[in-house]
This record gives structure tokens, C-alpha cells and sequence, in this order.
């Protein structure tokens, strides 16, 4: 059993959790570089309180600013890529490094320069681009200015920067990924979108503006995109697993039905085009008054997704009522531990199936081609006599894998394909630790940024090179 010749089997990164050196070549900081490396960086950010994360204190670190150096070492790292048979490869555009402020006319040509230079290394070896135009990147400038994502003004100039991009890159990148899991912006608002709060106010409101404001943006690129090369592609990128009521309750089953809601909802608007019904008690329910005109609603229908990506680590479990059950982390926040789920070596529980489960929510769902764009296992490596013996990575992707080929062969699901996140380890965005390791690829550096940034083949790298060279097959071997 094994996928078709054109499969997409690659990897994944971030500019902001890869490149460092973020005031190089007249780049300017991001929102992202402003996160520190402690218990904060998740939480939301108030402008009435500080200090927050808008005033760097000198004895923090920030990974951000400092990645794991790919800012140098892309050729090395696409060469020792390319080692593995990928045959795409999916990286971000730090709009600071071509807009550094996000309101220059002009772009950076040392910027634009750089991810020529990436795209000439992919094109060496064959491998195909997957480009993300936001990966929890705006420039930090906007985020003072405008309060991110939150004010509306941030809409033009986004779709500036993406149509400078696509103009120029018409003939070597066919897949656009606008946003990188815009339902972060429910969990993460200062990472998701550099939109911060006021002390009294309807937070939860101004995200769901945010949020709006993003897929606006979304929708104005896929329609300037499309005059620029009609042939180009355009995906939703959202944070997917399935949500699993905790008991056969009726009561459960309809909070997970309306935890899934939530989780899906831009997802629906960049498929739909439309606002799904279902959202408006909801927001009469918060007291949410979104800022949405009629030509807004014309945009979002005219300008839908071409294909349907996400990210998957786990599944989520929800209950009715708070019973003081135990809780776990999964992708960006947390949720009710499965006791049908075994505890893992990384942060989160294991469920390969939930892929496979989540795969035909999707589609049942959208009708539409899906790509699974990120999944990974992030956890503590060590490194012994220059080799890692990563058996619990090998485990995860090999079940995963296996279950997504199932999916494709026997439930009829249209898959475009896999990308392995953080193939490369990267420092992480929920803890922005390096030691939280994903890829196949061992980078030897610390949480600090320190080490000699040295990169070593784990087990798991060739485990995932045999997998791609047998288009799959040999995970059920």
C-alpha cells in the first residue's frame, strides 16, 4: 500500500523560529522577536500593564532573534535536505525582511534577494516551495502602530507585500499558504496577530476582529493572486483535531460539536465564503460586534481556497462541565487528557488515528483537496557520540503516516501531502525552547542560542527517507 508518484512528502519551517539574525540586511523586528523564552510568551499582552512584551528586558532571552542560524546555513541545510528524497518544502517570508516597517513603498532588496536565493537551492534539487506569506510574523512597527491585526489599516499594506511577492515570484512558487493557522488568534493573540488588550474591554471581540481582518486580507490575496497567474494554488492553514466529547453524554458530544465549530470557523469562511450560521448566537451570546461591511461579505465569497491545509500533533477531548478532570497540552493550548490515549514521550498525547479521523472531518467537511502541512513530535533528543537514537520520533511518524495512507486508500480522501514539521529542529513557539526538538535533522544548540550550530542525521531521518522512497509502503512493513 503506498501513495501516488506526484505525492508532496517534505518538511517544514518558520522564518521567525529558523532565520535569525533579525536585524540583518535592514530587516526591522517583528512581533515574533519581542516573545521571550519564559512562562509569558503564550499569555495575552495588555497595553495598560506593564512591563509586557513591548518593553524587552535585558535579562530575557529571545529566541526569535537568534533561530537556529538558517539566515546562513540554507544551502547546507536544503543540500542535506535534498539527501532525503523531499520533493517540497514548505518556508515562511518574514514580511520584516522585505517591509521592515510594513508601510514602505518600496520592498528591501537584500530581503527579496535572500528568498531568491532559497528558491534557486530548492529549484537545484527539484524540490517544490510551499510558501507561508504570515507565519506568526507582522512587523512590530504595525503592532505599535495599529495595534496588529486589530485595526483594519493593516489590511492594505498586507496585501501590498503579498502581491510584491507573488509578482515577483509568478514562475517559481505555485502554492500560497496566506496565513499560518489563523485560529491561533483565539489562543495566541500577540503571536497570531500582535494584537494586544486593554484592561475592561471585549477582548475577545477585538480577536475576533482581528481575526476577520486576516481573512479579508486572505481573500484580497487569493483575488489579486489569481490576475497575477491564475494557475496559482491558495490554501487555508488552520490547527486541526478532532475534538472528542469525554464521555457518551449527550452533554459532552455537543461541546465537542461546539468546540469543533470554533476551531474550524475560518476554515469554513476561507471554504464557504460566508460566515457560517451557526456563529451568530454565539457572538450575540459574547456581546461581539464585528466591524463587517457588505463589501466584505462580497470579498470573502468571490475569493475562496483552492485546498484545505493544516497542522496536526494530537486530538482534543472535551466535557460539558469542569470536573476537575486532568488536563494536557496540545498544539498552542490545552486540553482534557483522553484516557484512551497513552501518555507519550513528547508533549502531547499520541493518537495517530485522530489523523486519520481528522482527515475525513476535513473533507467530509470542505470537499476540497487536503494537505497535512505540519505534523511532528516535539520532545528532548540527546545526542551520543554524534548520533540520536530517536526510536519515540521513528514510532510516531511511522503510526501517522500509516494512518494518513488509510485514509487516502480506503476512505477516498484526496491528500496533496505530508510535510514533517519542524524537519529541521527549531526553536518552538509554545515554549521557544530548541530542547523541545521535532525534526529529523539534530541541530547542536542550546535554549540559549548557544553551541556549535552543528547539524547531525537522526534514526528517524533515515527512517523518513525510506519512507519517501517507497512512496509510503514501508511503514507497513
Amino acid at each position: 500500500m503506498k501513495l501516488a508518484e506526484n505525492f508532496l512528502w517534505g518538511g517544514a519551517i518558520s522564518a521567525a523560529q529558523t532565520e535569525g539574525h533579525y536585524l540583518e540586511d535592514g530587516r526591522q523586528p517583528s512581533n515574533y522577536d519581542q516573545v521571550p523564552l519564559n512562562n509569558q510568551r503564550l499569555k495575552a499582552v495588555y497595553q495598560d500593564q506593564v512591563p509586557n512584551l513591548m518593553q524587552p528586558a535585558k535579562k530575557e532571552i529571545y529566541p526569535g532573534r537568534f533561530g537556529i542560524d538558517f539566515y546562513k546555513t540554507y544551502q547546507a541545510d536544503i543540500k542535506t535536505l535534498s539527501e532525503l528524497g523531499i520533493n517540497s518544502f514548505r518556508f515562511s517570508i518574514s514580511w520584516s525582511r522585505i517591509f521592515p516597517t510594513g508601510e514602505e513603498t518600496e520592498p528591501n532588496q537584500a530581503g527579496l534577494a535572500y528568498y531568491d536565493a532559497i528558491l534557486d537551492e530548492l529549484d537545484k534539487y527539484g524540490i517544490e516551495p510551499i510558501v507561508t506569506l504570515s507565519h506568526f510574523e507582522i512587523p512590530l512597527h504595525l503592532v505599535k502602530k495599529y495595534n496588529g491585526w486589530a485595526s483594519r489599516e493593516v489590511i492594505a499594506l498586507f496585501v501590498r507585500y503579498a502581491e510584491c511577492l507573488m509578482t515577483r515570484y509568478q514562475k517559481r512558487i505555485k502554492y500560497w499558504i496566506p496565513f499560518n493557522e489563523m485560529n491561533m488568534i483565539l489562543h495566541i493573540p500577540f503571536i497570531g496577530g500582535g494584537v494586544q488588550f486593554t484592561t475592561g474591554a471585549n477582548n475577545l471581540e477585538t480577536q475576533y476582529q482581528a481575526g476577520h481582518h486576516q481573512l479579508l486580507a486572505n481573500a484580497l490575496v487569493i483575488e489579486a493572486g489569481k490576475k497575477i497567474n491564475p494557475d496559482f494554488q491558495f490554501g487555508t492553514m488552520l490547527a486541526a483535531g478532532k475534538t472528542y466529547a469525554y464521555t457518551a453524554d449527550p452533554k459532552d458530544v455537543f461541546a465537542a460539536v461546539k468546540s469543533d465549530r470554533e476551531n474550524l470557523l475560518f476554515a469554513d469562511v476561507q471554504v464557504f465564503g460566508a460566515y457560517p450560521n451557526y456563529i451568530a448566537h454565539f457572538f450575540e451570546e459574547k456581546q461581539i460586534h464585528l466591524d463587517m461591511t457588505d463589501d466584505d461579505q462580497a470579498i470573502l465569497k468571490a475569493n475562496t481556497v483552492d485546498f484545505v491545509s493544516f497542522s496536526y500533533y494530537s486530538s482534543a477531548c472535551t466535557s460539558a462541565e469542569d470536573k476537575d478532570l486532568e488536563t494536557v497540552a496540545t498544539n498552542g493550548f490545552t486540553t482534557l487528557r483522553n484516557p484512551y490515549l497513552p501518555k507519550s514521550k513528547g508533549v502531547w498525547q499520541n493518537d495517530p488515528l485522530g489523523l486519520r479521523i481528522t482527515l475525513n472531518q476535513l473533507y467530509d467537511r470542505y470537499r476540497l483537496p487536503l494537505f497535512i502541512v505540519e505534523n511532528g513530535l516535539g520532545t528532548e533528543d540527546e545526542l551520543d557520540n554524534d548520533q540520536v537514537h530517536d526510536t519515540y520520533r521513528i514510532d510516531y511518524l511511522r503510526e501517522h503516516i500509516k494512518n494518513l495512507i488509510l485514509a487516502v486508500q480506503e476512505d477516498g480522501v484526496p491528500l496533496m501531502g505530508y510535510l514533517m514539521w519542524g524537519i529541521i529542529d527549531l526553536t518552538s513557539v509554545s515554549e521557544g525552547k530548541i530542547a523541545k526538538r521535532y525534526g529529523v535533522l539534530y541541530v547542536d544548540q542550546d535554549n540559549d542560542g548557544g553551541g556549535s550550530h552543528r547539524r547531525y542525521k537522526k534514526d528517524s531521518f533515515y527512517f523518513y527517507q525510506k519512507v519517501i522512497n517507497s512512496q509510503g509502503a514501508s511503514v507497513f512493513e
